[in-house]
C-alpha cells in the first residue's frame, strides 16, 4: 500500500495523510483517526529509503568502544557485527562514526565521548563497562537515543541493551565447575575490570551457587594484566593446598591457564572463562582450559545497530532487553579440524 492509496481511501489529499503519518501540521481529530485506522488495517509500512533519498537525510550512529586490539581482540569482534549491520543498512542512508577509548585509562571515555559527538551522531552505541563515566557520559547528552552492548547498568534508560544476564553467566559457571570437578575444596574466581558491573555480577553469581554447599569455599582475586599478577596466583596456591577450579571471569583465561599449566598445577585444576576469541580456542585445544561460556560479541554489535535503526529510522518499539543466551563451549563441541580429528579418530573399545 502506497501514500496514495491511503488517501483515496481517505478521500483526502496525500498531503493530509504524510501530515497524519509523519505528525506535523494541523489535521482534524476525525481525519486523523480515519487515516489511522486504514494504516491498520491494511498494514502500511514506509518506504524508508525512498523516504530519506528525498529528505537528504542520513541517520548516523556514533560506535565509542575501547581498543579494537585490547582484551585480546574481544572488542574487535563486536566491531565486525557493527561493520555487518552498518553494510546491509548502508543503502538506507545508515552511516556509522567509531571512536576508540583506553579502558584502563577512565578519563579518555569521556574525551573520546565528545570527539564523537563533535561528529553529530542521532544516536550512540557503547558498552558501559566503566560504570561511573558511563552515567556521567549519559547524563551530559540526554537528547541523544543510546544503546549498550556487552554490559547492562542499572537505573539507566537505553533504547536497546543487547547483553547477557551476568549473574546468570557467573552461576552457570559454578554449576559448571561442580560437574566437571564436584570434590570439595577452594575455588578462585579472577577478575581484571572488578569495577565493571558485568564483572562483580558474574562473580557474585559463582559465590552464590556455592555458599549454600558445604565443604567448598570461594576465594575472589583481581588481578592487573599489564602488571602480570602470575605471583598473586601461586601466592594463592601457597595459601590453599586445596584449590580445585578457577573461574577467569572474561575472556583473560588463557593468561591463567597458560601459567598454571607452567607451574605444573592443572592436573588438579579446572579452569573456566568467558569468549571463544582465537586464544582460548587454543588453550582449549592443547587442554588448558576446560569450558568457555560464550556471549556472541559478533551478534551484540549487530544486532544493537539495528535496534537504533528501528527505534530512529522506522518509528518501531525497539526490544529493551535482548537477552543473550548463554552458550556453553566445551572440547567435545569446538568446531576446529584438530578437535573433529580427535574426536572421529580417537581409540575406543568396541
Amino acid at each position: 500500500m502506497t501514500i496514495s492509496e491511503i488517501a483515496k481511501l481517505a478521500n483526502v489529499s496525500i498531503g493530509t495523510v504524510d501530515r497524519v503519518l509523519h505528525k506535523r501540521g494541523r489535521v482534524a481529530p476525525e481525519t486523523i483517526e480515519k487515516i489511522l485506522a486504514i494504516v491498520h488495517d491494511y498494514g502500511y509500512q514506509p518506504n524508508t529509503y525512498a523516504r530519506n533519498l528525498k529528505l537528504s537525510k542520513t541517520f548516523h550512529i556514533g560506535v565509542l568502544l575501547p581498543k579494537l586490539h585490547s582484551e585480546f581482540g574481544y572488542w574487535n569482534l563486536i566491531y565486525e557485527g557493527v561493520l555487518k549491520a552498518a553494510k546491509e543498512l548502508s543503502p538506507l542512508s545508515v552511516s556509522i562514526d567509531l571512536v576508540e577509548f583506553d579502558r584502563a585509562k577512565p578519563e579518555t571515555f569521556l574525551k573520546s565521548g565528545e570527539i564523537l559527538f563533535l561528529k553529530n551522531p542521532d544516536a550512540v552505541l557503547f558498552p558501559p563497562v566503566l560504570p561511573e563515566v558511563s552515567r556521567i557520559f549519559i547524563n551530559n547528552h540526554k537528547d541523544v537515543d543510546y544503546a549498550f552492548i556487552d554490559s547492562p547498568l542499572p537505573d539507566t534508560s537505553p533504547v536497546a541493551s543487547v547483553v547477557q544476564n551476568p549473574f546468570r553467566g557467573g552461576y552457570l559457571a559454578a554449576r559448571m565447575m561442580h560437574l566437571l570437578n564436584p570434590q570439595k575444596g577452594t575455588y578462585l574466581t579472577i577478575q581484571t575490570h572488578k569495577s565493571a558491573y558485568n564483572s562483580a555480577e558474574r562473580s557474585r553469581g559463582f559465590r552464590c551457587f556455592f555458599q549454600v554447599k558445604e565443604g567448598y569455599k570461594v576465594v575472589e582475586l583481581v588481578m592487573n594484566l599489564t602488571e602480570g599478577g602470575e605471583d598473586l596466583i601461586e601466592n594463592a596456591y601457597r595459601q590453599y593446598s586445596d584449590i580445585r577450579g578457577i573461574f577467569v571471569v572474561n575472556d583473560a583465561v588463557h593468561r591463567v591457564a597458560n601459567f598454571i599449566s607452567l607451574i605444573g598445577r592443572k592436573s588438579q585444576t579446572v579452569l573456566i572463562g568467558y569468549d571463544l576469541i582465537e586464544q582460548n580456542r587454543k588453550a582449549m585445544l592443547e587442554g588448558k582450559v576446560d569450558c568457555l561460556l560464550s556471549q556472541r560479541p559478533d551478534f551484540q554489535g549487530y544486532t544493537a545497530i539495528y535496534q537504533l535503526y528501528r527505534k530512529n529510522m522506522l518509528n518501531q518499539t525497539s526490544e529493551v532487553v535482548i537477552d543473550l543466551p548463554i552458550d556453553i563451549i566445551l572440547p567435545e563441541n569446538l568446531q576446529d579440524e584438530q578437535s573433529n580429528f580427535l574426536f572421529t579418530h580417537g581409540s575406543c573399545d568396541k
